[in-house]
């Protein structure tokens, strides 16, 4: 059992390396995220379905990453609110630690006019849904992994003002001035990323 639990922790380890560092993966590491344990794919199957029974549906509780309750009920309304709005092509959201809220919401835009966060924000209050986002922010384009999938947690680390995580996950200069347009609008100021430091300083 302990060979089993300390393979399981192993596992989501590397889901956790999957999401940051995918290139990093090894043969070996990739055929264990793809092996669960017996004892997880019974778990799966028959306690995790009751467990989130009870703790979502009787509770109303939620543990998604620390994104709680609303990532989980209010993103996906406002996501399908903000969708509705003409010219936006895409969003995601993600959760942030607020300091006023302890959970925020900052949602990211595929969108050509960046004049069009103040019109979403309006148009969320109107709808009279979910609390809006705390920040809006319309980039050209999110950034995307090879499935076409917005990368969320490069936005994550947006979010939470953790920049200097960024830079790890940059593998070339394309992706670098790719990703200059969302930092440079970015909503939260109190840190720079190091080559902003460096150009400031030269």
């Amino acid at each position: 059992m302990f060979r089993i639990a300390a393979y399981e922790d192993l596992r989501h380890l590397l889901k956790h390396k999957r999401s940051y560092a995918p290139d990093a993966l090894t043969p070996k590491e990739r055929n264990i995220l793809a092996r669960k344990s017996l004892v997880a794919r019974l778990w799966l199957m028959t306690g995790k379905k009751v467990y989130r029974g009870i703790t979502r549906g009787l509770f109303n509780f939620t543990d998604r990453e620390g994104g709680g309750r609303r990532l989980v009920n209010d993103a996906p309304v406002l996501v399908e609110n903000i969708r509705k709005a003409p010219g936006v092509r895409d969003v995601a959201i993600v959760a942030f630690a607020d300091r006023r809220n302890g959970v925020g919401l900052y949602a990211f835009v595929e969108a050509a006019d960046r004049a069009l966060e103040q019109e979403l924000r309006g148009a969320l209050v109107a709808a009279k849904g979910p609390k809006p986002p705390e920040h809006i922010q319309v980039v050209k384009a999110l950034p995307r992994d090879q499935a076409g999938n917005p990368r969320t947690e490069v936005l994550q680390l947006v979010a939470m003002n953790q920049l200097d995580l960024i830079e790890p996950l940059i593998r070339s200069e394309a992706d670098r001035a790719f990703l200059r347009d969302i930092l440079d609008y970015r909503k939260n100021l109190r840190d720079r990323f190091n080559f902003e430091v460096a150009e400031l300083n030269s």
